[in-house]
């Protein structure tokens, strides 16, 4: 075998690898709430929107707000950018970020409403 196919085979396995470690660092999977609390990194976190309790900083630099997950559990939420603008029609969020001193601290959010575009019913079905 000529030596530029074996150097062209090593590159070839090697950018794989390389493009296959980047690309898993880019997947965050959900994670509970006790698991955020516990990660100690950068993960993503889905609940429902409690209404009663968002609040928005003065300058709303930062909007508070609290989650909670389909066991009842509840996690409050600082949150830091843009909201989204169909946040108040939103009955779920999705958050990535961070839990550090007794909240989550997010800086991106993905807004789960509810289907506008599901049909009506059909009469009798």
């Amino acid at each position: 075998m000529k030596k530029a196919y074996v150097v062209g085979f090593i590159l070839i396995v090697a950018f794989a690898a390389l493009g296959m470690g980047q690309f898993k660092k880019t997947l965050r999977t959900y994670v509970g709430f006790s698991e955020a609390r516990a990660a100690g990194a950068v993960v993503q976190v889905k609940g429902k929107i409690d209404k009663s309790s968002v609040q928005f900083a003065k300058d709303h630099s930062t909007m508070d707000f609290v989650i909670t997950n389909d066991k009842g559990d509840k996690m409050s939420v600082v949150f830091r950018g843009t909201v989204p603008a169909n946040f108040s029609q939103a009955t779920h969020v999705v958050v990535v970020g961070q839990y550090r001193k007794n909240a989550f601290y997010s800086n991106e959010m993905l807004i789960k409403c509810p289907s506008k575009y599901q049909g009506e019913p059909k009469p009798g079905g």
